[in-house]
């Protein structure tokens, strides 16, 4: 999996946030830059977020730079456990069948992901997240770039 992930791919990110009516775009770059023995991933884009309710009051619209980091610890050559910039665990990770689902829970809101290796150059992955304070559908599509 660490050969399969390591890299630059382009990313194209759609946001659903039910609880506020909004959807979104993020469209940007994901690398997957070696450290020691983990992989350290980088992403970096640009946020388009448009409010459906209010689109015909200036102002609601947000767009800018966004940005995530994560670390990949490889437990085995086929899974990982993903970790966040501060070392806290966030996911494990294993591939060698072509899908994975896992749960994070962050306070009372409840991460569900869905990942898929669509072949060796793009896979998805679908967070959706519900809780006191979420209600959101993150549908993230990622591509080699060459």
């Amino acid at each position: 999996m660490r050969d399969f992930l390591q890299g630059t791919w382009k990313l194209d990110r759609q946001i659903f946030d039910h609880r506020r009516s909004e959807t979104g775009r993020l469209v940007g770059e994901a690398r997957f830059l070696p450290q020691d023995e983990s992989l350290v991933y980088r992403e970096a884009g640009v946020l388009t977020l448009d409010d459906q309710h209010d689109r015909a009051h200036k102002g609601r619209a947000h767009k800018g730079r966004a940005h995530q980091s994560y670390r990949y610890d490889f437990v085995s050559s086929a899974r990982a456990e993903v970790r966040f910039t501060d070392g806290r665990f966030f996911h494990d990770l294993d591939l060698s069948n072509g899908v994975w689902a896992c749960t994070h829970l962050c306070g009372d809101d409840r991460y569900e992901g869905a990942f898929t290796a669509l072949d060796r150059d793009s896979w998805r992955v679908v967070w959706s997240v519900r809780g006191p304070r979420k209600d959101l559908r993150l549908d993230s599509h990622y591509s080699r770039a060459l």
